[in-house]
Formats: C-alpha cells, sequence, structure tokens
C-alpha cells in the first residue's frame, strides 16, 4: 500500500490555522452581516410604514387646515356679504389663506345673481396666465376674478394685483361662466358641509388639484352662496416628497383604479415630482425606469414588501406599496421604493472594513504562527534528523538543542537517554547488526540464512600464566585497551567483532552487512592487527600484559548466521563447521609458530594480492576434510602497506625449498636442508616440527599410501 503523502510541520501548521482562523472570521463576519442585514431590512420595511402614516397625517392635516380657512371665509363673506365683493374682501379672503403657495385661488359664488368673485395666486415663476395666455408682470403676484351680470349681458374681468393690494385691469370678456352650475357648488350647496372635488386640472394653469367649498349662511340661516379654495397636488406632491427616504428613495401614488398619477425623482436626481394626466393609460407616461419597475413588479407580484432589481443599474430596490385612507374623494396607492444599499450599504462599508482589518490581523497572525512554527519545525526537524543517525546507528554526533518547548526538550531528553542506550548497546552487539536492526525498524526473531563469510580467532600467548597474578583493576583496563585497538583495526575493514572469550576475539566479514572482499579485508585486518600490535609493545612503560604476541586464524565458507539463543536473550553470530575450522587454525599457530594461519579457501579468494607460505596439509581436531594452510606474511609488491621485509621473503623461500622435500617424501634430504634452515630462521618452531618429523619417518617410514595428511587428536 502506498504511503499516504507527508505535510511539512511548518506548512501545515500555517495552513490548518490560516484555514480555522479564514473560517471563524468568514463565520463571524457573515453572522454579523447576515444578522445586521436582516435587521436592516426591517427597519427599512418600519421606516416605510412610519414613512406612510406621516404622509397620511399630513394630508389629513393639511385637509382639516384647508376646510378651516374655508369655513372661516364662508363665516366672513356671510357676515360681510358687501364688503367681501370688493377688492377690500378679495384682499381679506386672501389673507386667510396667508399666501400658501399650495393654495391656487380663494373664491366665492352668489346665489341670487350666480355673481363669481375669484383671488387666484399665481404660482412663482408664471409666465402667462389664462386662456388667452396674457404676460404675468413682473410685479404681479395675484389675479382678481370678477364675474357678474352687465347690461351687455355677463362678463367677467380681470385684474393684476400684488400683496399691497394695488390692481390694475387687463382683460375683460363676455362669460358663460355661471358658478352655480359648476360641481363645486352644487355638491357644497348639497351637502352644506365641507366638500371636495374628485382631482381635475385647472384651466388657467393646466396644473391638477381639487377644490375644497362650503355653503355661505347669511345671519338667519339661509344660503346666499358657496366659498371655495383651489389647492392644487403639489400640496401632496411636497407631503409625499417629504416621505422619500434616503438620498435616492423615490415615491409614488396610483389612484383607486390602480392607475398612477404621480411620482417623485429621487432627491439626487434632483427630486423633481411628476403628475401624469388623467386620461393616461396604466404607466404610459412614466419616464422613471425605477418607478416603471416597482409598479410592475408590485402588480405583478401583489405584495406589500417586495425587492425588484433596477433595469439599468442592476441595482437592488426595497419597495413598499399599500393603499391608504380615503384623501380628496379617492383612495389612492402609496407606494415607495428605496435601493437597498441606503439601509444595508454601511453594513457592508463595515463589513468590508472588518474584512479587510480580519484580514490584516489574519497575515500578523500567520507571520507568527510561520515564525513559531518555523522554530518548532526547526528544533523537530534537528531531532528527527539526530532520529535518522541514530536509525543508521551514528551515535557520534552530539545533540544540544535546548529548546524551550517542554515537549520538544522532552523529545530531545528522550532521544540523547536512547542514544546513550544504543551506545552502550553497541558495546555489546556488533555495530553493523545494531544498524541494521535499527534502520529496518523491524522486530528481531531468533533464526539465520546461509551466507559466505571470513572468519577471524585471534589469541594472547601465553595469557593465563601472566595474569594469574595480576588484580582484576590493573587486568581489566590492559585488557579492554588491547580489545579496542584490536576492533578499530577489524572495523576499519569491515569486520565486526562477534564476541570477545576471555582474551580470544571471534570477529566477521560479510554480516551483517554484505562485503564482497570479505576475505581480502579480514587478511588485511590481520595483518593491521598484528602491526598496531607491534607499536603497543614498543611502549615499554605500557601495560602489565606487554609483550603481547597476538595468534590469528582465519577461514572462509558458508555458514549460518542469524540471532541464536530465545525469544527472551538472542545472539547473533556464526554457526557451522566454517567456525570451528577457523578456530582450530589460530590453536594450530602454537604448533608451527607462526602468527597468522589461514585456510585453502581464503588463499584461493586473494589471489595475487597477499603472500602466503604453505605450512602443511592437516586435519585438524573435530574435523574430518583435510586442508592446506598457509601463513600470511604479507601484502604482495614491495611498495604495499604490510609488504613483507627482505629477510622474511627469503627466508619464505627457504621454507619452501624444505618443505617441498618432505612433500616428496624425501626425508633425509628433508632434514638436512631444514636444519639448515633452522640455523637462519625467525620462527625455528616450524623448522623443529618439521625436522621431528622427519627424524620419525627416517626411523618408522610411514605405508606406501601415506597422503601428507597430519591428523590433529586434539585441540
Amino acid at each position: 500500500m502506498a504511503s499516504a503523502m507527508k505535510v511539512r510541520l511548518q506548512i501545515g501548521v500555517a495552513t490548518v490555522f490560516t484555514t480555522l482562523t479564514v473560517v471563524l472570521i468568514g463565520t463571524v463576519v457573515a453572522i454579523l452581516y447576515f444578522g445586521n442585514r436582516e435587521l436592516a431590512l426591517n427597519t427599512a420595511h418600519d421606516q416605510m410604514i412610519k414613512a406612510r402614516e406621516r404622509s397620511v397625517d399630513h394630508m389629513l392635516a393639511t385637509i382639516k387646515g384647508t376646510g378651516q380657512v374655508v369655513s372661516s371665509a364662508a363665516s366672513f363673506i356671510g357676515e360681510f356679504p358687501d364688503q367681501a365683493k370688493s377688492f377690500d374682501g378679495l384682499n381679506v379672503l386672501q389673507a386667510l389663506t396667508k399666501a400658501d403657495d399650495h393654495y391656487y385661488g380663494i373664491f366665492f359664488g352668489v346665489e341670487a345673481s350666480g355673481a363669481f368673485y375669484q383671488n387666484i395666486l399665481l404660482p412663482k415663476g408664471m409666465q402667462t396666465f389664462g386662456p388667452e395666455a396674457t404676460p404675468v408682470p413682473g410685479n404681479a403676484t395675484r389675479v382678481l376674478r370678477f364675474t357678474g351680470g352687465h347690461p351687455d349681458g355677463r362678463k367677467e374681468t380681470y385684474f393684476w394685483s400684488n400683496y399691497a393690494g394695488k390692481t390694475k385691469l387687463f382683460h375683460e370678456r363676455p362669460t358663460t361662466y355661471d358658478p352655480r352650475e359648476r360641481p363645486w357648488y352644487q355638491g357644497a350647496m348639497e351637502t352644506g358641509e365641507l366638500y371636495f372635488t374628485q382631482p381635475y386640472v385647472f384651466e388657467s394653469t393646466g396644473r391638477p388639484g381639487v377644490t375644497f367649498a362650503k355653503r355661505i349662511e347669511d345671519d338667519s340661516g339661509t344660503s346666499i352662496g358657496v366659498v371655495g379654495i383651489d389647492m392644487t397636488l403639489s400640496t401632496f406632491a411636497t407631503i409625499l416628497k417629504e416621505t422619500r427616504i434616503g438620498e435616492d428613495g423615490i415615491v409614488f401614488m396610483l389612484d383607486q383604479n390602480g392607475r398612477p398619477f404621480f411620482y417623485s425623482r429621487a432627491r439626487s436626481d434632483g427630486g423633481g415630482a411628476r403628475f401624469l394626466t388623467a386620461g393616461s393609460v396604466d404607466n404610459a407616461e412614466i419616464e422613471s425606469k425605477i418607478v416603471e419597475t416597482a409598479i410592475s413588479s408590485w402588480r405583478s407580484d401583489g405584495e406589500a414588501f417586495f425587492r425588484f432589481t433596477a433595469p439599468n443599474s442592476g441595482e437592488t430596490y426595497i419597495a413598499s406599496v399599500a393603499p391608504i385612507p380615503e384623501i380628496v374623494g379617492v383612495r389612492p396607492t402609496l407606494g415607495l421604493a428605496v435601493p437597498e444599499a441606503e439601509f444595508v450599504g454601511e453594513i457592508k462599508r463595515t463589513t468590508v472594513r472588518a474584512l479587510q482589518i480580519s484580514g490584516l490581523i489574519l497575515l500578523v497572525s500567520i507571520a507568527c504562527i510561520v515564525v513559531v512554527a518555523r522554530l518548532l519545525s526547526s528544533s523537530l526537524r534537528q531531532v528527527a534528523e539526530e532520529a535518522r543517525r541514530i536509525s543508521n546507528f551514528q551515535i557520534g554526533h552530539d545533540m544540544a538543542l535546548g529548546s524551550r518547548i517542554k515537549e520538544v526538550f522532552e523529545l530531545e531528553s528522550a532521544i540523547s537517554s536512547m542514544k546513550t542506550g544504543l551506545a552502550s548497546f553497541g558495546a555489546y552487539v556488533p555495530k553493523d547488526l545494531v544498524r541494521a536492526i535499527v534502520s529496518k525498524g523491524e522486530m528481531t526473531g531468533v533464526g539465520g540464512t546461509s551466507r559466505e563469510v571470513t572468519l577471524l580467532f585471534s589469541d594472547l600467548q601465553g595469557f593465563t600464566a601472566r595474569t594469574e597474578n595480576l588484580k582484576p583493576d590493573e587486568l581489566m583496563p590492559a585488557l579492554s585497551h588491547y580489545f579496542e585497538v584490536m576492533e578499530v583495526e577489524i572495523a576499519a575493514t569491515g569486520g565486526n567483532v562477534d564476541k570477545y572469550i576471555g582474551d580470544a576475539i571471534m570477529a566477521m566479514w560479510n554480516a551483517p552487512l554484505e562485503d564482497s572482499k570479505h576475505a581480502e579485508h579480514a587478511c588485511r585486518s590481520a595483518l593491521a592487527c598484528l602491526h598496531v600490535e607491534d607499536a603497543l609493545n614498543s611502549d615499554t612503560g605500557g601495560s602489565p600484559l606487554l609483550p603481547l604476541h597476538t595468534r590469528i586464524g582465519l577461514h572462509t565458507g558458508q555458514v549460518i548466521v542469524g540471532n541464536v539463543g530465545s525469544l527472551s536473550r538472542m545472539q547473533y553470530t556464526a554457526l557451522g563447521a566454517v567456525v570451528n575450522l577457523a578456530s582450530r587454525l589460530e590453536g594450530l599457530n602454537k604448533v608451527y609458530g607462526t602468527r597468522i594461519l589461514v585456510s585453502e579457501d581464503i588463499v584461493r579468494q586473494v589471489p595475487g594480492l597477499f603472500l602466503f607460505s604453505e605450512v602443511d596439509l592437516v586435519s585438524p581436531a573435530g574435523t574430518s576434510k583435510p586442508t592446506k594452510i598457509f601463513e600470511l606474511l604479507g601484502e604482495s609488491g614491495d611498495t604495499a602497506g604490510f609488504a613483507p621485509s627482505t629477510a622474511r621473503r627469503r627466508e619464505a623461500e627457504s621454507w619452501a625449498s624444505c618443505y617441498a622435500l618432505y612433500r616428496a617424501g624425501s626425508w633425509s634430504e628433508a632434514l638436512a636442508a631444514l636444519q639448515a634452515h633452522r640455523d637462519t630462521a625467525a620462527n625455528p618452531t616450524l623448522a623443529d616440527t618439521y625436522i621431528a618429523r622427519c627424524q620419525e619417518f627416517i626411523t618408522n617410514p610411514p605405508s606406501e599410501d601415506w597422503d601428507g595428511v597430519y591428523s590433529f587428536m586434539v585441540k
């Protein structure tokens, strides 16, 4: 199964922290935004309802005030009918209106004669007046109109006037106008109470409005006429425009048949108002796309509170459309539309600022967490690197992190303790074996494998006799120093010390680590051990074991290598006949006076690399197969590191001649040659061994089938 992808601590911590922080900040901001947005929309709904109520109250108050003006005018005319028909009387009526721009004019009609008296307030900026479109003088603020009987027929007369009461005739014409025939007159006469007409367009100005009228009675209660006030719908337009919410809010009104007759523009667009003609169909004359869309959406959904999208800008609007109480004889529908941004815009801006601040805080937090994660990961990376070195059994490196993070410090302490333990463990077990066990990370068990290895056995000559009187505190340091020096040379060529047996050493090559040149390395290690021993012996004031004299045996072959013992206690070693023969070769050095004896198998594996001298054909004790044994003299070549001396080479050549005579069975010639060789030999023991054999064979010749094998019965 493929292992999962690994993530670096620094990246992982920063990513997780960033993700959690972004989610947390995003969630909080979203909750705040949508919560505040909902609150703002509810506020918008409430504001629209209150705005509608305020506009209705204002309209009703305006109507009430107008009714009071009409009632006061009726009382004045009823009490002073003759005076009311004069310029001064019209000035009094004008004073009752308080020069309010909402009032177009105040007038009254006489029941007996059908005379009509009217005070018209000219709207500001009006250029012409009347059916004849007469230019308005600069100082004129009013028009006084008189209609009544005349010797030549019924006529109407117009006068320019100002607030000071100065008048000037500017038009006179015949007329058929009779106030008694007008709806406002008839309605007031019938009801006896305040009466107002349906909205209509005033003839003289072309502007829409309504007429408020009331019957005039004299002191006896007799009806003598009707007084009325024309009020332009601009009054209601002003009220409605004040109803608008915000800079971009609009307001519109539909009549009782659902047809638009008024709408306002937003304050940001100038705030103008527009009245639609009475004959307009649906919203064909609406110039505002926002109003048109609002009305269409309301007609489509029929909801009192809804949203729609402006066709040009794509901006979302909130709208409220609902009927209001009857005003001036109709029950219109009032609509308000406000951009959603008017209510949630500040919330959005606050949210953006919150996100910006949160983003800045997030960046600072990420920077801090990256620094902390880097410090933490740096410490952990060093700990991991130390653990990796330990897994390769590289335990010589000192780790001194001293982290201030408690857990990391405890991990460092645990690693240091493990290093100390493994270092101690490596003193008992071959380091390559420990390295292999640690690097594999697997449990070990009893068992082994067949492998060709080269084995070395060494022993110190005369160790028992020289150490029997030594104290332990003298012996142990000296012997330990000797073992340490020997192990260094063995390990330098890839060998592993398997065990120490008293003063003896057992080592092997090609296990547990593979070594294709194990025989060569073992031979070179044996030469190095003798060389370093010579260096130790030159120190006359050193170990109580001096002088040292090490004997070595080398053999190579197939063995079983593995763990031997029980599950609770195991030993890594090699088993087999090859081990036994290597040990026997070390012991035979005592017989032949040699330092390093190797088997024929060793010689075959290192052709041309070393100089060997054949010593014998033997069958050591505990073995059944004869083997040639050789003394390892040194490396081949005069420039090699462990090349034998010239004298050593001459001695080897002399010995080879003697040994050849012995192998040929020429006992007398061999004896003579051996005796001559002994006089100059550095190793007389070897010559003495064969002199004794030749003397024996001269006296007691071997059988004719003698094969030259010398069998040892004891170790």
